[in-house]
Parts: structure tokens; sequence; C-alpha cells
């Protein structure tokens, strides 16, 4: 008979996986030492998680859902296009600088060439918002002449050089005025010049 999983090994688990993905990254991570992180024996983890992949979509999919709610909710209706994508641009740093160790894990994996079939599915699913606020923004004239893929470089990869600087200590300013700057410059690179 199997011993019940534990919703408190499971977190422990998926915890020392961050801690340790976001600082050796994954192929420099065994799941030996994931286990002795969490305080749990090594064949534990394969209780939770099948195998290392499953436990990193796991990973990805506790994040990217966390990440999509900030998208979501950032939104607001009846607002103009324009200070929708600020917010959200503005609301998503601020999850990023309160989840550092998240933040390099999810830079890590949505820049692996090893990412499975099943995250590709759930990167396009969970953030659609996103994706539709860009398209109002081109549809109103807002963004013309800035594609897809430009866009959404110029959303997301600046945020993760500045949780880098940050870790490092090498942010010059606090972290508001930082959100502030990244938002500003972020439009003002994409924006439709009148």
């Amino acid at each position: 008979m199997s011993r019940p999983v534990s919703e408190e090994k499971r977190k422990a688990l998926m915890e020392a996986a961050i801690d340790l993905f976001s600082t050796q990254g994954f192929h420099a991570t065994p799941t030996q030492q994931i286990s002795d992180r969490a305080g749990v024996s090594a064949g534990t983890l394969f209780r939770y998680f099948r195998t290392k992949e499953d436990l990193i979509d796991s990973l990805y999919s506790s994040i990217h859902r966390a990440l999509a709610d900030v998208v979501d909710e950032a939104i607001r209706p009846g607002t103009p296009v324009e200070e929708q994508i600020l917010n959200v641009k503005r609301q998503v740093l601020h999850w990023m600088f309160e989840n550092p160790k998240q933040t390099l894990f999810f830079e890590q994996f949505t820049s692996s060439p090893n990412i499975t079939q099943k995250a590709k599915e759930m990167i396009s699913v969970h953030l659609s918002a996103l994706d539709e606020l860009y398209q109002r923004a081109v549809s109103r004239g807002i963004l013309t002449g800035v594609n897809r893929e430009v866009f959404l470089a110029n959303f997301w990869y600046p945020n993760f050089m500045l949780i880098h600087l940050h870790l490092f200590g090498r942010l010059q300013g606090d972290v508001e005025e930082t959100i502030e700057q990244a938002v500003a410059s972020m439009w003002s690179g994409m924006a439709q010049r009148q």
C-alpha cells in the first residue's frame, strides 16, 4: 500500500527545485540534491513527479498561471488600451521583483531548447490576454509597424535583466522608480509616433 501524498512535501520539493534551478540551472541540478534540500528521501520526489521533466513542467505551469493571473488582474476594461498595456507591464514587474527566483526559472525555461510540447501549449493559452491587448493596440493604430514578436520581446526580456541586476545588488535607484522607468522605456520604444 502506498503512502498518501502530502501537499506539504510537494510544496517543499517545488520550492527546493526553484531555489536550485534558478541558481544552478536544470541540467546541473540532480534530483537527489532537490530531495536533500526539501528534507525528503531520494525516492520521495518520484512519488510526486514521475520524472525531473515532470517536476520542471509542474513548476513552469505554476509560475505561468501566476503570471497569467497578474496579467488578467492588471487589465482594466474601460480604460484606454495604452493604459492597460502599461499597467500590465507595471504589475508583471512588481510580481517579478517580489518573486525573483520564480522569474529566473521562468526565463530559463522559456529560453530552453528542451521545452516540452505541454509547456509550449501552455504558453499560447495562459497569456492570451496580453495577445488580445496587442491586437487591440494594433487595430487602433497605436502599435502600427510593431509585430507581435517584437512587442513580446520588449514586454518580457528587459524585465529579466532588471531582476538579474536586482539580485546582484547592481540596480540603480529603488524598485518603484525602476519599474516606472522600464514601463516608460518600453512604451516609448514601441508606440506609434504621430
